[in-house]
């Protein structure tokens, strides 16, 4: 069962230790390349995320990597999972992981941060082997083991839209279908 951990934590990165039968990394951040250079199984993640339990503010985060990035590659998952935890550290939004997510949306439909939370769907994830992927990468970002590969972005889209608030942010990397964006000179000094 550790044996498999690991593997999964080198997918994510390079270098992982075992602590009490749960993954403790230093990560830095993967590229898609290394990602997935190192194949594991559905079983193995599932067993491997059955592990770790989990706070409800993990649980969030793994949610949003779920709805928002389960297609990606794993460096795309923990971009968007930094920008919640940027988002959190800034006085612009809420200082809770799950406050952030659910910002917005309570009045109107698809009137909120993150299109997911407010689009009249079920939020209960389908495709087991995401979810415990999501579950996984979100554990290692909230407990400080991931680097943040945006830059400290709070904003992203996909990059088959153009939304009009765009314009406003230094757009920064794209990462998987995702571009993400920072403050600009402008709007950072009001928050």
């Amino acid at each position: 069962m550790t044996g498999n951990c690991v593997k999964f934590a080198k997918s994510i990165s390079s270098k992982a230790a075992i602590f009490a039968g749960c993954c403790v990394a230093a990560l830095s951040v993967a590229t898609p390349s290394s990602a997935q250079s190192t194949a594991v199984t559905p079983s193995q993640v599932i067993s491997i995320s059955k592990q770790i339990a989990l706070s409800d503010e993990i649980t969030c985060l793994a949610q949003n990597i779920y709805f928002e990035a389960r297609s990606e590659p794993v460096a795309g998952m923990l971009a968007v999972g930094h920008v919640v935890l940027n988002r959190v550290a800034s006085d612009r939004f809420p200082d809770t992981v799950c406050k952030v997510i659910r910002q917005g949306g309570e009045r109107r439909r698809h009137r909120c941060q993150f299109s997911w939370w407010c689009d009249g769907r079920s939020d209960k994830p389908h495709n087991e082997v995401a979810w415990n992927a999501s579950r996984l990468i979100a554990w290692f970002i909230y407990n400080g083991q991931t680097e943040d590969p945006t830059g400290g972005a709070l904003w992203y889209h996909a990059d088959y839209v153009n939304p009009y608030w765009r314009e406003a942010f230094i757009a920064g990397p794209q990462i998987g279908r995702h571009i993400f964006y920072r403050n600009s000179e402008r709007s950072s000094s009001s928050g």
